[in-house]
């Protein structure tokens, strides 16, 4: 469960990077609808980031110890 957590967190780091540079690149662009939904995986990503976090440090031991 703790590599679930680990994974999460990965993944809602890349969100929020992929959000941010993505959003800011539209709104740049004069993208603006691009811009909101891109920029709308910020959020997501950030709630990812919690839901890792929070798996990973409630779920036990480490795996390399027993």
């Amino acid at each position: 469960m703790r590599r679930v957590g680990r994974y999460t967190v990965y993944a809602g780091i890349i969100l929020v990077i992929l959000g941010m540079i993505g959003g800011f690149t539209a709104l740049f662009r004069d993208a603006d609808s691009l811009a909101v939904n891109l920029l709308a995986l910020v959020p997501l990503g950030f709630v990812v980031l919690l839901v890792g976090t929070v798996v990973s440090q409630l779920s036990g031991t480490p795996d390399n110890q027993e």
